[in-house]
């Protein structure tokens, strides 16, 4: 009996010696980029729970092993200028676009956040949302509630801040309702808010005056919060634009972050990038990003100018109704900066619900309709109530190169996490909501070589977590949280374009968010195993 046994009996102290797995996963094999810049080393990542357990040659069993030679592993990729809030939300939590980008973090907040809301702000959440939260904390509380895929996090927007003291009337605050702002602000800070955000090109941003903005970014200065920025100048070759949004942060003692640089100028990427270098070389903390594509996307009535907005959204349809009013728009939209003296309107696409406009170039529905370019606009944006986007042309493929290239400058879509399989899809979308990092990693790495391996994987990980003040995510370290972007160098490619926008990119291979893969073998899980960030002056009641 004891001999019939003994296989058994062996088999089963070897299984005792070994114990449990040492490992939840094992990821063997592969390039290894830390996001520091360094180049990569082939070697071994092993994760227990939800963090980086080991790095390097490792030995150990593990539940799963993962096969990874051949591939580039890297820290999980992290989109500095996010616009996901809503439609995440609407998609279940889910949002397969930026998970099969390697994209492990969010930023939301440019020029309006969601928090606070209520006061005089114009509520633009579908009926679903309304009442869910109130302040930037609560938002960021339900956002862990329900369930995310990714990591979030969020600036609080000056815009939004003003909007619920203030509405959108252009003026000066009172003394009462500045301290009513900068009550706002800290409250949004200590709620978990990384900084203060601003879009001065849009409303009521572009009604505040660079006092009050420092006064408001001094706040969240004061407890380690940065100043980001989309600069007063759409599109415009002003410098000023740039002087101004370094003047806040000097003035607040804060850090200042570029939205989107590349969109800041089409023609003096020379004089912007040399403003900002004197700042660097001067002391300034000054950063960026950009996003991979020349041309941009906006909100239709952002297009409107800035008095036809004033009192918010019915006010501006009141004004596109009026004549007087309707011919004071049109020579707006050709004679004053940041609107169309960079563009024309050959280069503006709408994107509405109306088949026979969406898609179209303004200047091709002005020949189908046979009216100006300025009526049919100001006729579209009546017809939708100001619901809708333009894609644009920005900037030259000169001025793009010229910004990804500087060190200072991270990765950011400006675009929104979308799932193709959902029925809220918009009618158009840009491409970089489905392309920006293959753009950046196939096309400006791998194809033409601008930047080494190394220089893009760290603006997608280290420099974003350096920008932020994260501490324990961002790199390839034993101990930060286990967020991982794994992809095929050869194949890493978007497939979206302007005139089909609606495809996923291909090439990246597992992606794993505080430890759980949400992309596994080229597929999404469904797992929502992201968080809400907190930024450096969190308080928890």
């Amino acid at each position: 009996m004891r001999t019939r046994y003994a296989p058994f009996g062996l088999l089963l102290l070897v299984a005792l010696a070994c114990g449990p797995p040492e490992y939840d996963l094992l990821i063997r094999g592969g390039t290894v980029f830390d996001g520091t810049g360094a180049p990569g080393v082939v070697g071994d990542v092993a994760i227990r729970g939800d963090r980086i357990a080991a790095i390097g040659e490792i030995g150990g069993r593990a539940e799963r092993t993962i096969e990874a030679e051949g591939l580039y592993v890297a820290p999980g990729f992290m989109d500095m200028h996010s616009h996901s809030e809503v439609g995440r939300l609407l998609n279940g939590g889910r949002g397969p676009s930026f998970a099969l980008q390697g994209l492990t973090t969010e930023v939301y907040g440019e020029t309006t956040s969601m928090g606070p809301l209520g006061g005089r702000i114009e509520s633009r959440l579908p009926a679903e949302l309304e009442g869910k939260w109130d302040t930037l904390g609560g938002f960021l509380d339900y956002v862990e509630d329900v369930g995310v895929s990714i990591n979030v996090a969020s600036y609080v927007g000056s815009g939004s801040v003003r909007a619920f003291v203030m509405g959108y009337e252009d003026r000066e605050p009172t003394a009462e309702e500045l301290e009513a702002m900068l009550e706002l602000t800290r409250q949004a800070m200590r709620e978990g808010a990384f900084g203060v955000s601003a879009g001065l090109s849009y409303v009521p941003n572009i009604y505040m005056s660079t006092e009050e903005l420092a006064a408001i970014a001094r706040e969240a200065a004061a407890v380690g919060g940065l100043f980001a920025n989309h600069a007063r100048t759409m599109n415009g070759t002003d410098p000023e634009a740039i002087r101004e949004a370094l003047a806040i942060g000097e003035r607040a003692g804060a850090r200042v972050h570029f939205f989107h640089l590349n969109s800041t100028s089409s023609t003096e990427a020379d004089t912007f990038l040399g403003i900002i270098a004197e700042a660097r070389e001067r002391g300034m903390e000054v950063t960026g990003d950009s996003y991979t594509y020349t041309w941009g996307i906006t909100g239709l009535s952002s297009y409107i100018p800035a008095w036809a907005q004033e009192g918010g959204r019915d006010a501006m349809l009141d004004r596109l109704r009026d004549p007087e009013a309707r011919k004071r728009i049109a020579g707006d939209f050709v004679t004053e900066p940041p609107y169309l003296a960079n563009i024309g309107w050959h280069r503006v696409r709408l994107g509405v619900e109306d088949p026979e406009v969406n898609g179209k170039l303004v200047e091709e529905v002005s020949e189908i309709r046979g009216q100006p370019p300025e009526e049919v606009f100001m006729d579209v944006v009546l017809e939708h109530e100001g619901r809708g986007i333009v894609i644009d042309w920005n900037n030259e493929e000169e001025t793009l190169r010229q910004v990804l290239a500087q060190p200072y400058v991270a990765g950011g879509t400006d675009g929104g996490a979308l799932d193709l399989a959902s029925e809220n899809l918009p009618p158009l979308v840009h491409p970089r909501h489905l392309g920006t990092v293959p753009r950046l990693l196939g096309t400006y790495v791998r194809e033409e070589g601008l930047l080494a391996w190394e220089e893009a994987i760290r603006k997608l990980s280290g420099l974003p977590a350096e920008i932020l003040g994260l501490e324990d995510r961002g790199l390839l370290v034993e101990g930060h949280f286990a967020d991982l972007a794994i992809f095929d160098p050869e194949t890493i490619e978007g497939l979206a374009t302007f005139e089909d926008p609606f495809h996923y990119s291909v090439g990246m291979r597992y992606v794993l968010v505080n430890g759980v893969p949400v992309v596994d073998e080229g597929e999404v899980t469904g797992a929502l195993p992201g968080r809400a960030l907190r930024g450096p002056a969190y308080a928890p009641e």
